[in-house]
């Protein structure tokens, strides 16, 4: 089934892990790095879009998607993912059925 999945996923996104940096004034910043570059992908778009909520003091909309990668590609809640310049949150992981042949990421993106 995972030969299946082969050639199913038209696009490319880079998955980009965290690192907290010391600044000269004694605080943290994050900065982002890409760990996996033209990572094969397939976006799409979840049914329940377009969600407000209040996130520092303004209102903002907040759109959910689904990212389908290779059933072996590393990935966690702590990355992000940038797909056409675009970057989503990684916000749950769908791979813990038995015969995996691809993984499900759940990802927001902040409009």
């Amino acid at each position: 089934m995972q030969a299946d999945a082969e050639g199913k996923l038209p696009d490319t996104c880079t998955i980009q892990t965290a690192t907290d940096t010391r600044t000269s004034e004694g605080g943290f910043t994050t900065v982002w790095a890409n760990t996996y570059t033209s990572v094969e992908c397939r976006l799409a778009p979840m049914m329940q879009s377009g969600v407000e909520k209040i996130e520092a003091g303004a209102v903002t909309s907040i759109s959910r998607w689904v990212l389908t990668l290779h059933y072996d590609q590393a990935i966690s809640e702590a990355m992000r993912v940038v797909h056409d310049s675009q970057t989503f949150e990684v916000e749950h992981l769908e791979d813990t059925h038995s015969n995996r042949t691809a993984r499900r990421v759940y990802l927001r993106k902040a409009d």
